[in-house]
């Protein structure tokens, strides 16, 4: 789907209907439509806006339990195989929020 605003231009130049590009394929002479261009173009717009914010969801998700297999790492050693998990939960935790850091700039940035 291309992004909202380039979408009156592009039916524009094909020379077709927003409806008509969504649905792909012309309309008959006998359809009646419910909605309009407008309203198509606003549903878009609140889609791809949602798609950005469960992106940064899913960023924030994991940076926070990222600190918490931190926190984990912290609590768990003493012994040599104790150790060897807080060593792993420190590598996990940090991969988990480094993840996490990415999709929420991804999610945030795309955010207009």
């Amino acid at each position: 789907m291309p992004d909202y605003s380039v979408i009156e231009s592009l039916c524009a130049e094909l020379d077709i209907t927003i409806a008509e590009l969504l649905d792909g394929e012309e309309a008959a002479e006998s359809s009646i439509r419910t909605y309009d261009d407008s309203q198509i173009l606003d549903l878009i717009k609140r889609t791809q806006a949602l798609e950005n914010q469960r992106t940064s969801l899913y960023g924030l998700i994991l940076i926070i339990m990222g600190f918490a297999l931190l926190i984990l790492h912290y609590l768990i050693g003493g012994s040599n195989v104790k150790d060897i998990f807080a060593g792993i939960l420190m590598g996990v935790s940090i991969a988990e929020m480094l993840v996490g850091v990415y999709l929420a700039a991804m999610g945030f940035g795309k955010q207009k």
